[in-house]
């Protein structure tokens, strides 16, 4: 009897194995583990009574307060407004996160950017005055400031938009800043303005677009070239913040030369309060552009639709140099009609006041705003060959 007991048991010990499943010794989870979640000095502001600033003292040229009442994140949030005017030399607040404590950023260079929410008390801007700072325990800083890249739908207005500046966009390594030992992040505010700033934080970020020079200047060898043929490279240009300008259909405007797929329709109204008028596009996906050895030889040039010549402003910026754009009009010797209310623009180089001033080597954007009230359709975008008058440019019998 207990031998067939104990055969029994074999049997039912046997038929559980074959319910048993393999398990490995260690775990094949291979989600990736970020460097911000081992770094526990995120929060930089939060609210008045949470976080610490310094350089609360008002002054003639700076009033700051802590305002309960439409606040993004804590209990309350700071409201800034300032006037350089007035004559001081520096207008700014620190914050010493983590209670004045030395924070390691040296492994969040390349995967993390500081993030904050803004608004506006009135207006709106694509460009606000103001610089950050990150300064450590032994007083070296470097700084840098917020690029439209990192905005909201591009543009600063009254509702609360997030900002990011990655902290690779700050020039530590030129100004010798050790970023494993900070103290304190540093807002400057120049010119004037009125801007309230709450939640404050380090997150996570993806590069999209480098800032070092040696990797990221790309040289106009010869022309034509084409500017602005994605929609990423444009600013200013968004349906749920504005209908001034819109991406149109992707074909050539008025069916001459070839064809580009950034087709721009403006119908600006300026007679709207805070009616948007203007927009933007890099010279190549935001990389720096050296065109010095062609730029006195060269012309911008686009496809224009309209009943009426549009009362543009056009500006070139550059990344770098003393000056950083010089701006020019559209004027009617520079159109060339193509058809019924087609035309081809070119406006050259040399036509730009102060055109020799401009780091040519370093080329960031063009620039377009609308003075007047207008509506137009606006296309293939690109720098040409132009080597004849440059105040009869449309007399040059060289083009295209």
């Amino acid at each position: 009897m207990k031998h067939w007991f104990c055969i029994g048991w074999a049997f039912i010990a046997l038929a559980s194995c074959s319910q048993f499943n393999a398990v490995t010794l260690y775990s094949n989870d291979t989600s990736e583990v970020h460097p911000l979640d081992y770094f526990d000095q995120a929060i930089i502001f939060h609210d008045s009574q949470a976080s610490i600033v310094t350089g609360l003292r008002n002054t003639t040229c700076k009033e700051v307060r802590f305002e309960q009442g439409n606040s993004f994140g804590g209990e309350d949030h700071m409201s800034i407004e300032w006037d350089a005017s007035r004559g001081c030399k520096f207008i700014g607040i620190q914050i010493p996160w983590a209670s004045y404590a030395a924070k390691d950023l040296t492994p969040l260079l390349d995967c993390a950017a500081i993030e904050m929410a803004i608004r506006l008390e009135e207006g709106s801007l694509t460009n606000i005055p103001m610089f950050f700072g990150l300064v450590d325990y032994a007083g070296r800083q470097c700084m840098t400031k917020i690029n439209f890249l990192g905005m909201d739908d591009g543009v600063l207005d009254t509702s609360w938009r997030k900002v990011r500046i990655p902290l690779h966009a700050f020039n530590y390594e030129r100004r010798g800043v050790n970023m494993s030992n900070i103290k304190e992040l540093k807002i400057e505010f120049q010119r004037s303005g009125h801007a309230h700033i709450d939640e404050i934080k380090i997150v996570r970020h993806e590069h999209h677009y480098s800032i070092e020079p040696d990797h990221s200047t790309e040289v106009v060898a010869g022309l034509p070239w084409k500017i602005g043929t994605t929609p990423e490279e444009w600013w200013g240009i968004n349906p749920r913040y504005s209908s001034s300008f819109l991406f149109g259909e992707e074909q050539n405007v008025g069916g001459f030369n070839e064809a580009n797929p950034m087709k721009i329709q403006a119908d600006v109204n300026t007679a709207l309060p805070d009616a948007w008028d203007q927009f933007g596009v890099s010279f190549s996906n935001w990389k720096r552009v050296d065109l010095a050895s062609l730029h006195t030889t060269a012309a911008l040039s686009f496809d224009l639709v309209c009943a009426e010549m549009p009362d543009l402003v056009i500006s070139i910026h550059a990344f770098s140099g003393q000056r950083r754009q010089v701006r020019t009009q559209l004027q009617s010797h520079q159109l060339v009609a193509r058809g019924e209310n087609q035309f081809q623009a070119y406006i050259p180089i040399r036509s730009f006041p102060d055109y020799e001033s401009l780091d040519w080597s370093a080329l960031k954007e063009v620039r377009f705003r609308v003075e007047e009230s207008a509506r137009f359709d606006f296309a293939n975008l690109r720098l040409i060959e132009f080597r004849g008058n440059p105040q009869n440019p449309v007399a040059w019998k060289g083009y295209e």
